[in-house]
């Protein structure tokens, strides 16, 4: 399930050349393995219909058209052309996609998808054969495996290689689950098509069009499975049963800040990217119903921007101890490379008073309703820190404080948090993170998030209980 590069594809004279894989599969019946959470997943009869962003009369033709997803059912001679059987299931897997993407987030984020004509829309069935389009894979392998390489070449020979076009298809036979973008600069035949293949329909099809959407901008992004980065649990490190996309925007996916990006793959690569701008997805637009919110900016959650031993820039400190952009170390315990494979911030906690980090912006909120306070932290020694949750009225004034329990860091990164109601006249909160007087000791701070709670765009009101 990761993105690789379009090596090679089938000659002109029809030999092949293939990229290496392992092992062949058994070949298991299409599937759709639907997500179990983390939020309320709607019955198959309730999934809103995505519809068509486009409409051609031949798929394989989109001069002028907007950059939009052509849906694919491949199938060759060794399962046989099972489309009729299929085609609904299929529509509904893509509706579901679509609904994902919209869910994960209070911003306003669809799919483009490409239709073709002559089908009656208004009917569900009408819908899936404009949206779902069959397709024989002239060279599949009959009895193994056929590689993406294979299904990429037939469909750039049947005229799917349209470059406002991204191809998901949906495989009818033994193949494997990749992203695949096929450029001269990668060693391909530089026909432009990029295809998202998986033969496990579900999870697994969301899974690989965002690395699809990596592969636009990036040749490889191992996202949140890089290793030695600590992940929560989304479609990207668990396509079987979580659909929700980066769930706190500091990874690859970030509809509240588009100009932001995010590096994506292990230091010393140095491209980044934000799949929210993806041309082939809509604009997000605030706000709506969706799992995740976030109040923060890219470099208060990630201090990704800034460059070893300097100040960080977005923070203050004040009290017992001084603050600096971590110092290049190893990929484990106290480093540098942290969350997105990048930086982090250290405190340096001296013992003569209590000694707070503090993001300087205050962002707005509301009186009465709930927020909560997230923050990431080790240290390679030992050493007590709060979170808290400064309150401000309209005048900067400050009216009180809501403070977590006293945690004790440990030499493994873990996530802290702090939740309470904006009291009464609040206009605006400062996070901190306050180590108590009478410690010496350095600590590491990443991944913040400031969420807003019950506000009545989000599902769940914070993306994790408490």
């Amino acid at each position: 399930m990761k993105f690789r590069r379009l090596v090679s594809v089938l000659a002109a004279a029809g030999a092949a050349v293939m990229i290496a894989t392992g092992p062949a599969a058994a070949f298991a019946p299409p599937y759709d393995d639907l997500p179990t959470g983390p939020y309320p997943q709607p019955a198959d009869v309730d999934v809103p219909k995505r519809g068509c962003a486009a409409t051609l009369s031949d798929p394989t033709n989109a001069t002028g058209s907007i950059p939009a997803i052509q849906v694919i059912y491949a199938w060759h001679d060794g399962g046989g052309n099972n489309y009729a059987a299929h085609v609904e299931k299929i529509a509904k897997i893509v509706d579901r996609m679509d609904w994902a993407l919209d869910e994960s987030t209070n911003y306003d984020q669809h799919i483009n998808f490409s239709c073709r004509s002559g089908y009656d829309t208004s009917t569900y069935s009408g819908y899936a054969q404009a949206l779902v389009v069959p397709e024989k894979i002239e060279n599949g392998v009959i009895g193994g495996k056929t590689l993406t390489g294979v299904v990429a070449a037939d469909l750039a020979a049947a005229g799917y290689d349209v470059p406002n076009r991204r191809y998901l298809v949906f495989e009818d036979f033994n193949g494997t689950a990749e992203a695949m973008y096929d450029t001269l600069a990668n060693g391909g035949t530089g026909s432009g098509i990029g295809v998202a293949v998986s033969g496990g329909w579900g999870g697994n099809m969301l899974h690989e069009l965002l690395h699809l959407g990596h592969a636009d901008y990036v040749d490889h992004s191992k996202v949140t499975e890089t290793p030695d980065v600590l992940s929560y649990p989304d479609v990207m490190s668990n396509p079987s049963f979580d659909w929700q996309l980066d769930h706190n925007f500091n990874n690859y996916y970030d509809p509240s800040e588009t100009t932001a990006t995010f590096y994506t793959d292990n230091y010393s690569d140095t491209r980044k990217v934000n799949v929210a701008t993806w041309p082939f997805f809509t604009t997000p637009t605030c706000c709506d119903v969706g799992y995740s919110n976030d109040l923060l900016t890219a470099q208060e959650r990630t201090i990704e921007a800034e460059a070893p031993y300097g100040y960080p820039s977005g923070f203050g400190t004040s009290g017992g101890g001084w603050m600096q952009v971590t110092p290049p170390g190893p990929d484990a315990a106290t480093s540098a490379r942290y969350y997105d494979g990048r930086r982090s911030l250290t405190m340096n906690v001296q013992s003569h008073a209590d000694g707070f980090v503090s993001v300087t912006r205050k962002p707005a909120v509301t009186a009465g309703q709930r927020y909560k306070f997230w923050a990431w932290l080790t240290t390679s020694t030992s050493g007590n820190i709060r979170l808290r949750l400064s309150w401000y009225n309209s005048s900067n004034t400050l009216l009180s404080t809501s403070d977590s329990s006293l945690y004790g860091l440990t030499s493994s990164w873990a996530e802290y948090s702090v939740s309470a109601v904006a009291p009464a006249n609040a206009a605006s909160v400062q996070l901190s993170v306050m180590s108590p007087s009478g410690q010496t000791f350095a600590y590491q701070l990443d991944a913040l998030q400031l969420n807003h709670c019950n506000n009545g765009k989000t599902t769940d009101g914070c993306r994790l209980p408490g």
